[in-house]
């Protein structure tokens, strides 16, 4: 399974979104912010399995599987946006850091990118129960 596509995806997902106006809540920007809000709940989840998964590598290949997962979990935090005017706190086991502001988007383009943010994320975790499978 590539992983590299569905995070190359998002990225360029992002840099295809058009411009808007307007500071209103519509109900795009609030499904928006629910979809960026469970993307957030599930990486914190993941970075937490693979803390957990880590130590109990059986060889160097899957240590080396649980670092490339950890990796692409870090790429895809740096390319989280926040959905502007949503107040965000997360609380992330890997310290503090900060997401990048949102560009000028539409509503339906914020949408359809935490969609793909969210979907990247799916993709990850499906990757990393793959490894945790063959342990139970």
């Amino acid at each position: 399974m590539n992983l590299v596509y569905p995070v190359f995806l998002f990225l360029v997902v992002l840099t295809t979104l058009s411009c808007s106006s307007g500071n209103e809540k519509s109900r795009e920007l609030i499904e928006a912010n629910r979809l960026h809000l469970e993307a957030m709940k599930i990486s914190e989840h993941l970075e937490q399995k693979l803390d957990s998964l880590a130590p109990l590598a059986k060889d160097d290949l899957e240590k080396s599987r649980i670092d490339s997962l950890k990796d692409l979990i870090e790429v895809w935090e740096e390319n989280v946006i926040e959905v502007p005017g949503f107040t965000h706190a997360h609380d992330h086991a890997h310290g503090a850091h900060e997401h990048k502001t949102a560009p000028s988007m539409t509503d339906a383009s914020m949408l359809d990118y935490q969609r793909q943010s969210k979907e990247a994320i799916l993709e990850l975790q499906q990757a990393i129960t793959a490894l945790d499978n063959p342990r139970k």
